[in-house]
């Protein structure tokens, strides 16, 4: 695991370039601590931190090939590598090193951008090819991690995070205002747009190739779904009721997963599991054990309120495994005497505004790993696989509410009781009433709108109230601007309803949202996270499975519930789901509610009156702490953006003014 960081300038010779290139990688020191490399030549470097993993001693980067004209530097890991390494050395290469990312600049010499697709991992991967004049770019399939780059002219800069572009230039600090309403609705930004002008994401999945003064990007990995809703027709069983091709789908998904976690626990340097209790994470747990690691490390975060809380789920999995268990408790006392600092902690790590407040007990509860093991594995990405999430369940009732109820009246009267419903009845009663008269309201339109309903965080309404007449103007066009035209198509094609609605979470909520919390917060303590369930073989097989393995009779998972009988206890198999958050909305009417004032509130706060209307603010402040409607994901959006706003207001002034640095001017 490192952070990569490169430039091409033709018109800057290596001695200018070195220092700015050591630049770009000491303000990413915290991704890796233990080693840094560059090389250097006119008019180009590369250069990288490297946390150490596998081949600790001789791992350096970055590496070449036999006859030093081809350079790598690599984010992540390479799991397949061994059997890579067999097959290039059969080919007569030579390997310097035990390293996994050597086999990158190998398998290159061999078969040139088509490498990649041969790659199984995380990765975030720059070569310099100096025989071939150009330097290429990958990102693993998933997005597990960044790559940022930026362009101008016969220029051109990438690195693991934004800093490393600042860092070398803060001209590109000038911000892209437009991108606000997107931010508002969802939270996060769709790649490959960033909340600066001149910065983008090198897509996931995706090469990028700087010759000539040019990039070029394509894709080198497509994922294809089925539209098939039932495993089996009902004359193929076998007699008594009993699906075959059932058994077939969950042994094929038993040996990948037991391949998916075996291949993720090599590692030179200890290495743990987090353990929310929920089915995800105890089945990591599960095979884990199953492949010969115990005792095993496990890491779970609880809090002190207890409809925010799985500690005691964590602790059964603990118990029926004997792990080395260790949890972190999180109260209001102690978030309220470290929220200030906090914030801005994890602003300075995501470099643009990132409304997931689960980014807080990530970063806390990443911190307390580091401190025990150096490599983790995750559970993320079952929900999007198989069907976990309760919206999913939710978008099957409303195909049937639409059918079933009058528009006017599944639109406004049921809706309306509810919300006046709300009113009368005390919390927690209200804000139940609330969800029960949303989801109602949202059942009743056409499914584009009620998605964007169902995930937005301020809806296109609010929104406009929200923002300035000239922030708006900035967005062209809200409503098309706010959903990606290729989650658009998605949602208009003649799939099954949670087939679509899965592959879009998969491609924008895990993509620029999960994964991003999880790389920053993790890497914020220099400490690796792999995540099993989101192997790519196991996500083409999700794709191509029948929906009714996936949700079965209203549950959620059942394929993954199948596999794992016998393997947890009973209880956890029947666990509901529950999701990784925290409790804003108690945190801000009371402990948290004063510095919550300082950055939106008191004096105009730290939002900037040119884009925001204080009063629609602090009409949503008042609402809030008078407990009639729960704003607590929306005051965090604010609050991260007041924040990243205020952070980085110095930077762009260095931008605007000047450095002595590269002369890189914003895109426009």
């Amino acid at each position: 695991m490192c952070g990569i960081a490169g430039i091409v300038d033709p018109d800057v010779a290596a001695a200018a370039l070195r220092p700015v290139l050591r630049g770009m990688t000491d303000v990413i020191r915290h991704r890796g601590p233990d080693d840094d490399g560059h090389v250097v030549g006119d008019g180009v470097g590369i250069g990288m931190r490297r946390l150490s993993i596998i081949d600790v001693a001789g791992g350096h980067q970055p590496i070449a090939n036999e006859t030093g004209k081809i350079h790598v530097v690599c984010n992540g890991e390479i799991y397949n590598h061994r059997e890579l390494r067999e097959r290039l050395i059969a080919q007569g290469h030579r390997f310097r090193t035990r390293s996994d990312a050597e086999v990158v600049v190998h398998l290159y010499e061999e078969l040139g951008e088509a490498c990649f697709e041969q790659l199984r991992g995380m990765f975030g991967i720059a070569i310099w090819d100096q025989s071939g004049g150009r330097v290429v770019l990958a990102r693993d399939r998933l997005g597990k991690k960044p790559l940022y780059y930026a362009q101008q002219g016969g220029k051109f800069l990438f690195g693991s995070e934004i800093k490393s572009l600042l860092a070398a230039d803060p001209s590109l600090a000038e911000p892209d205002y437009s991108q606000l309403p997107v931010y508002l609705e969802h939270g996060f930004l769709f790649q490959p747009d960033t909340m600066y002008r001149a910065i983008k994401k090198l897509p996931a999945g995706h090469r990028g190739v700087w010759e000539q003064g040019r990039l070029e990007i394509s894709p080198f990995w497509s994922l294809e779904y089925t539209n098939r809703t039932q495993c089996q027709p009902r004359e193929a069983r076998k007699p008594g009721g009993h699906d075959e091709s059932r058994d077939v789908w969950a042994g094929r998904l038993d040996r990948l997963l037991e391949e998916a976690v075996r291949i993720r626990l090599e590692s030179e340097v200890p290495l743990g599991v987090f353990l929310s209790g929920g089915l995800d994470s105890s089945a990591i747990v599960a095979y884990a054990h199953r492949a010969g690691l115990h005792p095993l490390k496990t890491f779970t975060v609880g809090f002190d309120r207890s409809e925010w809380d799985e500690s005691d789920d964590a602790l059964r999995i603990a118990r029926y495994f004997g792990t080395e268990h260790h949890v972190l408790m999180l109260s209001e006392s102690e978030m309220q005497s470290s929220a200030a600092d906090t914030v801005t902690q994890l602003v300075g790590h995501f470099d643009e505004p990132f409304g997931d407040a689960s980014a807080l007990p990530m970063y806390h509860i990443s911190r307390l790993a580091r401190e025990h093991v150096t490599v983790i594995l995750s559970g993320d990405g079952g929900d999007e696989l198989f069907a976990g999430y309760s919206s999913y369940r939710g978008a099957r009732f409303a195909e049937r509410y639409r059918r079933g109820v009058p528009y006017w009246l599944g639109r406004h009267v049921l809706p309306g009781g509810a919300h006046c419903l709300s009113r009368l009845l005390p919390a927690p009663l209200s804000y139940r009433a609330q969800r029960v008269s949303k989801i109602l309201r949202d059942s009743a339109l056409p499914l584009e709108q009620a998605y964007r309903d169902k995930t937005s965080i301020w809806n296109q309404a609010d929104i406009g109230e929200l923002l300035t007449d000239d922030a708006l103007l900035q967005s062209s066009d809200l409503r098309e601007q706010c959903l990606p035209d290729q989650l658009r198509a998605i949602m208009q094609s003649d799939r099954d309803l949670v087939s679509r609605l899965s592959e879009i979470d998969l491609r924008s909520y895990m993509l620029d949202d999960i994964l991003v919390k999880v790389d920053r917060m993790s890497m914020a303590h220099s400490l690796e996270v792999r995540s099993p369930l989101l192997d790519h073989k196991i996500v083409e097989l999700a794709a191509v499975m029948p929906m009714d393995l996936k949700l079965r009779g209203g549950v959620g998972k059942a394929i993954l519930r199948d596999v794992l009988k016998g393997q947890l206890p009973a209880k956890s198999l029947s666990k509901r789901k529950q999701g990784f958050s925290v409790p804003l909305r108690d945190w801000f009417r009371n402990g948290l509610s004063e510095m919550v004032g300082d950055y939106l509130e008191y004096g105009g706060g730290r939002l900037p009156a040119e884009l925001f209307s204080h009063q629609k603010v602090a009409s949503v402040l008042r609402e809030h702490r008078r407990g009639t409607v729960d704003h607590g994901r929306r005051i965090w959006l604010l609050l991260m953006f007041a924040a990243w706003h205020d952070k980085s207001l110095p930077e762009r002034e260095i931008g605007s003014r000047g450095t002595g640095r590269l002369e890189f001017s914003a895109a426009t």
